[in-house]
């Protein structure tokens, strides 16, 4: 193998994880904008233990949360390979290596999230069983961080321009600190749930911010290496 032929090689292998985020961050927005629309919700009576039965045992709950698991699973995959790109600088980088971390556990946490309604039987009484505790910490504590680390990225790759711009920064953080906020106290109190369509707007920022990135990549994935490869191609 020629050392050209190699030096492609090797581009196309480095670029390929940067060149899936994009399309990953758009199908996760409409995943997760989609999960939220469809999640069953509850008659707001009763016990917070009674709301979640009433909750588990709504036909929608498998399917939204499969939705929300897939839209968990694409904005992980998603930041895992915007973090493989260059120059990002040592704050972005930092922000995204932490969020990368948080969406794996968050992905984890979802899938959890998905088949508690196994244990829907042992809250039907309103008592407080081993799984609603687990559910409860999931919900107040993961999701929240994830709400957070969406806003932090959105906040970060908008200011450096990395990952979308100003206007889209509005999107991710308004729509990240409304699930934070919500997911957090959704276990305690009903007062914040009026912010979960608000959290919505995640979905938004990942769909704009995906479609930025497409063409961007398209741009960048001729032209720029010429000068490495003709020297490449010399030097052989």
């Amino acid at each position: 193998m020629s050392t050209l032929t190699r030096v492609r090689t090797q581009l196309s292998r480095a670029r390929r994880p940067e060149r899936v985020a994009g399309p990953l961050l758009v199908l996760g927005g409409v995943a997760f904008f989609a999960g939220g629309a469809v999640h069953p919700g509850d008659s707001g009576e009763g016990s917070k233990v009674s709301q979640l039965h009433e909750m588990m045992v709504d036909p929608m709950w498998y399917p939204s949360h499969a939705l929300l698991l897939a839209a968990m699973a694409c904005f992980a995959a998603a930041v895992l390979g915007f973090r493989r790109r260059g120059g990002l600088g040592s704050g972005m980088a930092t922000v995204t290596g932490v969020v990368s971390v948080i969406a794996v556990v968050a992905t984890i946490g979802m899938t959890l999230h998905l088949f508690a309604a196994l244990g829907a039987d042992g809250i039907a009484d309103g008592e407080k069983t081993a799984l609603y505790h687990v559910q409860t910490w999931n919900e107040t504590i993961v999701d929240p961080l994830w709400g957070l680390g969406i806003a932090a990225l959105a906040v970060a790759g908008g200011l450096t321009r990395t990952l979308g711009n100003p206007i889209t920064l509005a999107l991710g953080l308004v729509g990240g600190l409304a699930f934070a906020m919500a997911s957090a106290t959704i276990a305690f109190t009903d007062r914040f749930d009026t912010l979960f369509p608000l959290a919505s707007l995640i979905g938004i920022w990942a769909v704009v911010v995906g479609l930025m990135m497409s063409p961007r990549k398209a741009r960048s994935g001729g032209a720029a290496p010429a000068p490495d490869l003709e020297r490449a191609e010399t030097s052989n």
